[in-house]
């Protein structure tokens, strides 16, 4: 018999995968890939289970449900383009904004809890092969560190392009 997950022992650190998408209303690429993560992590595949039991997911699959209902491309009901609010989300004008990044900022200020990493899930209108945008850090541990994910894609997904990625 199977022990319970290893971040699900009382007390155990939880080490927490984050995932957004549809930020932007036109961006329907990003709801076909947030659907098929998700489709996947509750699947039976044995790497599925793998990480089910050494990872929490969160997932947040559209961040804008009001200006995609509405069939707008890029801003919200109120005529915000969201992606440009992170800095200072307003409750009452980026509610789901504001949710994410408190809840973001709650697992930073858990010490139970370790960020590894944040995927926010774009499509882009001219680019036909996948891609990533990453930070840039003085510390070159931690740029290596996000490399790590778009060289491991790159090798596993003929559809993502390394030489596009921007750090």
């Amino acid at each position: 018999p199977s022990s319970a997950a290893e971040n699900l022992r009382p007390g155990a650190e939880q080490k927490v995968v984050f995932i957004t998408a549809r930020v932007h209303p036109g961006e329907t690429p990003s709801s076909f890939v947030c659907q098929g993560i998700i489709d996947f992590l509750v699947s039976q595949h044995p790497t599925a289970k793998v990480l089910r039991d050494h990872l929490v997911f969160k997932i947040a699959p559209m961040l804008n449900p009001d200006g995609v209902y509405l069939g707008n491309y890029r801003c919200s009901l109120m005529g915000f383009d969201l992606n440009r609010h992170w800095a200072n989300p307003s409750p009452w004008a980026h509610p789901t904004l504001h949710g994410v990044k408190q809840l973001i900022i709650e697992m930073y200020n858990n010490p139970k809890i370790n960020l590894e990493f944040y995927i926010d899930i774009h499509a882009h209108s001219t680019m036909m092969n996948g891609f990533m945008y990453g930070n840039i850090f003085e510390d070159e541990e931690r740029f290596q560190r996000q490399a790590v994910f778009p060289k491991l894609l790159c090798q596993n997904a003929e559809d993502f392009s390394y030489v596009s990625n921007i750090f």
